[in-house]
């Protein structure tokens, strides 16, 4: 009898607490956690959909982002609990998911989806419990992969002590080189024989701007290789100090025009400068104003058009390109441009131009 008044009770408190409570203590939940917040009671559903900006709340699609960039800016620390519910509550499918989805949330996950995960946030513990299931779910090389991303070095020390190891490959560098995760390559690459690692481990420690990583990873011997796009992600990712220190190497990283393309697309005009400033400069194209034009970076594109001579471009590539991408404000500055070119007023029509029409 008592057990049931406690269950009335903290139904009826649930249910009596002003919602602008529940508001506040979703607040302090990791996003993560709203799906399985909101799946408990009707009260926690409602506190998740009201804050959703959606003015039909009844279609509010509860979903957990597990995309590598939302994964990036916060570690995840799901219980085992949790990863016992999802296991049991949610459709699954057997083998292993397709490596990019783009984005796109899915109302079913692979077995897999549950072990990289576990990987990546460093639980062996729950990576047990989803080996011990019937049917188990397996590991392979990409649950390495997770571990050295997330940096968790007992994680993979334990895959590579089973028997037989998880395999691995030079993406398990790679993916320690992005994170910034030193002690896990160090280890990797001290074993017998060594993990191995290729030029992406160089670049990908550049695109995350680890330049501690990279200073290791050349210091070696024979130093780990790097490439053009070694400087293209540093580029792309607006790291100017990685940039400028592979390029005071002897011999420099090399680079090419794509080096200017990218750090137009990533709307780095600093880089920019300085990449032109250098003697002889980098090398830039028409690829480069396109660069700017898909990213929607104005600045970056008027001050390549600035410079003496200017930037080579293609109109109708910027076009289509800012079109496409639904960059209003490159598409009416390009018009300007080209009625000024043409001495034409900015509100004259040129009906031969369809890309000027279209504006």
């Amino acid at each position: 009898m008592e057990s049931k008044m406690q269950r009335v009770e903290g139904r009826d408190a649930l249910e009596v607490l002003p919602e602008v409570l529940w508001l506040l203590v979703l607040r302090q939940l990791p996003d993560y956690e709203h799906i399985a917040f909101a799946l408990t009671c009707r009260a926690f559903l409602e506190a998740v959909t009201a804050t959703e900006a959606n003015s039909d709340l009844t279609r509010v699609a509860l979903k957990t982002d597990l995309t590598r960039e939302r994964l990036f800016e916060q570690m995840p620390c799901f219980s085992l609990g949790w990863f016992e519910w999802v296991f049991r509550s949610f459709e699954r499918k057997k083998g292993e998911s397709k490596k990019w989805r783009n984005g796109e949330s899915s109302s079913y996950l692979y077995d897999s989806d549950l072990m990289y995960l576990a990987a990546f946030q460093g639980s062996i513990k729950v990576m047990e419990w989803l080996v011990s299931q019937d049917p188990p779910c397996d590991w392979d090389v990409w649950t390495g992969y997770e571990a050295a991303k997330g940096g968790h070095l007992h994680v993979l020390q334990w895959l590579r002590s089973q028997d037989p190891p998880c395999d691995w490959g030079e993406e398990t560098c790679s993916w320690a080189a992005l994170g910034g995760h030193l002690d896990v390559l160090q280890w990797a690459r001290s074993q017998d024989p060594p993990c191995p690692w290729d030029e992406m481990t160089c670049g990908w420690a550049a695109r995350g701007g680890r330049l501690h990583v990279l200073q290791w990873a050349r210091s070696q011997d024979p130093p780990c290789d790097w490439d053009e796009w070694t400087c293209k992600f540093a580029a792309r990712e607006g790291h100017l100090h990685v940039l400028q220190w592979l390029r005071s190497q002897d011999p420099p990283c090399p680079w090419d025009w794509r080096t200017c393309e990218y750090a137009a697309e990533g709307g780095h005009l600093e880089i920019l400068q300085w990449l032109r400033s250098q003697d002889p400069p980098c090398d830039w194209g028409e690829e480069t104003c396109s660069g700017a034009a898909l990213g929607g970076h104005l600045h970056v594109l008027q001050w390549l058009r600035s410079q003496d001579p200017p930037c080579p471009w293609d109109p109708e590539e910027i076009y289509d390109t800012a079109d496409e991408e639904g960059h209003l404000h490159i598409l009416q500055w390009l018009q300007q441009e080209l009625n000024a070119s043409s001495g034409r007023s900015s509100v004259e029509e040129d009906e031969d131009d369809d890309y000027t029409d279209d504006v």
